[in-house]
This record gives C-alpha cells, structure tokens and sequence, in this order.
C-alpha cells in the first residue's frame, strides 16, 4: 500500500467552490490501493485578514498569541476539505498540526521541527481514511501551539512524508510547476519538468515562491520525491529528485537552468557589535540574504517584515547605520556558471543599463542585487539573453 502525501497551497483552497473541486478530481483519479494524506494552507487571504485583526489591536501583538490566531485558519480549510471529500463519499479526518504530531521548539512564528510522531494518522490511514492535516503549525515540547513561518504547509507536507515513508510528496499550487523564471513576468518562460535538489534550493532562497527553502532542506535530507503541479489541472509539473545527468550533453557544461528574483526589500547596514549578536539570540524574522565586512553587517529584509523588524531593532538597542527601501534580486541558477567568466562578463553586459549595486556568487549561482523598480526589465532581458537563446 502506497502513501501519497498531497500539499494544496492557499490559492488552492481559496473558495468554496474551489474546495469542492479538489474533492472531485481526488474522487475521479484516487486509487483504492493508496493511502492518502492531505496538508492544506489557510484559504487565500484568510492568513493575511488574521494578521489584520492583530495588529489592528496591537501594534506588537505577542507572539504566542498570533499563533493561536494564525492557526485558525488551516483548521478552517481542513474541516471543509474533510466535509467535501465525505461529499464525494470518502470516509476521512481533519487534524491539526498538533494532533498530528508535529513536534516543533518553542520559537513562536517561525518554529523548527523537531520531530514527527504522526501514529494517529497511521491509525486512520489503516482504517480507510483519507486524512486531512492543517499545514503550517504545530506544538511545541511545553505542549504551546506554534506556526512554522512562512511557507510553513510545504513544510509539513515533507516532513510528513519523511515520517509516514510516502512514496512521493505532490506540492499543489496555482501554477503548472517550475519554470525557467516567473511567468508572470516572463510569458515565454518554459516549465522545467524535472530538477535536481540543489537547484531547486538555491532557486528557492533566491525568491522562487514555487516552494519554501525549508521544504526543499527536507525533501533533500530525507530524498524524498517531490512533485510540483497545478491544483486546478492536476497535470504533470515539475519532479524534485536525484537527475542523472544528460548523457547527451558536455561531461563539464554549463547552462543556466532558471532565474529566481525578488522584489521589495528593505537594506539595513548594522554596527556588529554586542547588542547585535544578542538580539540575533532570540531572532524570529526572516533574513533574504546578508553580508558582513569590517565590523558591519548588511541585511536584505522584505519589506512587508520592516514594521516588525524596525521595532525589534530599537527594543535590542541595535544601532543602525543605514537604513534603505526599493532594493531587488536576481539570481541565476545552474551548474558550472559561477567561475566562468564568460558567464561573468555576459552577465556584466547584458546588464550595462541597469544600476547594478553588486554582483556575487554562491557554488551554483550568480547574483545580483540592483534597485526594485529595475527587477522585472531586468529578469526579461537576463531570460532572452541565457534561457531564450540556448
């Protein structure tokens, strides 16, 4: 008996129509010889409205408190889910993170996982059910609800997976899989049918939304196989796993898989000094990407965090130096681009128009960091140049 674990982002489960949808295409293709368990995000926007009535309160609302709140939401979809699927004539079960099992440390907003003791849904699943989990929460060891940040669902769906031995884990979300840049942007970017673990990471540190980082961490630690694919076709997307490489191609190539980007970040410049090093002791907020030199340190933060992180700052006494809004990136990822200068000086080229600030590399990666409102042009042109003319 196969265990298939199934993610719906928010976007997925945004209506009610859209729920029942779901339900009939599991009741059309679902498998009586496999086992099913369904994580699912908070409906569209619902997360976003829950923050809204915090801080309409509270302009610093406690921490443990807006995970009580936020977590309402995936209790929401997984109960209508659950209802839908008993519709379809399907036996099933909701729970909640907790009553799952998924054990996390005590960092209320952006929790880590611990562990994963999930036999109550084994019980179910032995018993015929289909069951449906709330993504992006759990419960710490001092038994107090907590959230796992964003992208927190893609998360859970993994670490479930790792935990029940499911043969794959399928990501459902609203685009076909992923592709060579943000469609959104580029209409002729192309969907990559299949890709490796570590590119998949990088593109997702770099600002790929397909699926968070932490996700893909333990898709890759535990090598589970991962499916990205559009909830409203249920086509074939994009497989995350071990690629052999194409016979086919140079033994040493290189090529440019898929540009990654991100728009709207807030640039701090901070004095390292003590009160720094303390306040990242208890730091919750999420880092794009920093670089530190001669006694400062560079944080490249969303913009939407700026409130929150603004605060947090001031309360620890961390001096800021320089503070800036409408910063970007883009990131190019692919094997064997990062020391070739023929790369380098491609890339310098292509981007003479634009106000490049820096230009750096990891092992598989090249990246840049320019003004907001440059991003989008920019992807176009970097898309035409390496991904377009190959």
């Amino acid at each position: 008996m196969a265990i298939i674990v199934k993610k719906f982002g928010g976007t997925s489960v945004g209506s009610i129509e859209l729920i029942k949808s779901i339900a009939e295409k599991i009741a059309r293709e679902h498998r009586k010889a496999d086992s099913l368990v369904l994580v699912v995000s908070a409906m569209a926007k619902t997360t976003d409205g829950l923050f809204k009535l915090a801080f309409g309160i509270s302009d610093h609302p406690s921490r443990r408190e807006l995970d009580m709140l936020l977590t309402a939401g995936e209790r929401i979809s997984m109960s209508l889910l659950s209802l839908a699927l008993q519709e379809q004539g399907f036996s099933s079960i909701s729970f909640t993170g907790s009553q799952s099992g998924i054990i996390t440390n005590d960092k209320h907003g952006n929790a880590r996982i611990l562990k994963v003791n999930a036999f109550r849904i084994n019980q179910e699943l032995e018993k015929g059910r289909i069951v449906i989990v709330a993504g992006f929460q759990g419960v710490s060891e001092a038994k107090e609800i907590t959230t796992l940040g964003r992208g927190g669902s893609d998360t859970s769906a993994v670490a479930l997976a790792c935990y029940l031995k499911a043969q794959h884990c399928e990501i459902y979300t609203d685009v076909d899989g992923v592709y060579t840049a943000d469609p959104r942007i580029v209409p002729s970017a192309r969907l990559v049918p299949k890709i490796d673990y570590d590119q998949m990471l990088a593109l997702s540190y770099n600002g790929s939304r397909v699926m968070h980082p932490r996700a893909v961490e333990f898709a890759l630690k535990y090598q589970i196989r991962v499916e990205v694919k559009s909830s409203f076709t249920f086509a074939p997307g994009t497989l995350i796993t071990n690629v052999p490489p194409n016979k086919e191609s140079p033994m040493e190539g290189c090529e440019i898989t898929a540009i990654a980007h991100k728009e709207n970040l807030l640039r701090y410049v901070l004095k390292t000094d003590q009160n720094l090093l303390d306040a990242f002791k208890v730091w919750i907020y999420e880092i794009f990407r920093y670089n530190a030199e001669n006694g400062k340190l560079e944080l490249l933060i969303e913009e939407k965090y700026a409130s929150e992180v603004d605060y947090y700052l001031n309360l620890q006494q961390v001096k800021i130096l320089k503070r800036e809004t409408g910063w970007g990136s883009i990131t190019l990822v692919g094997y064997g681009i990062n020391l070739d200068p023929i790369y380098l000086g491609a890339v310098i080229s292509e981007c003479e128009q634009f106000q490049i600030k820096r230009i750096q590399h990891s092992d598989r990666t090249i990246e840049l960091l320019l003004p907001s409102a440059e991003v989008q042009a920019c992807v176009q042109k970097l898309h035409r140049a390496f991904v377009e003319g190959v």
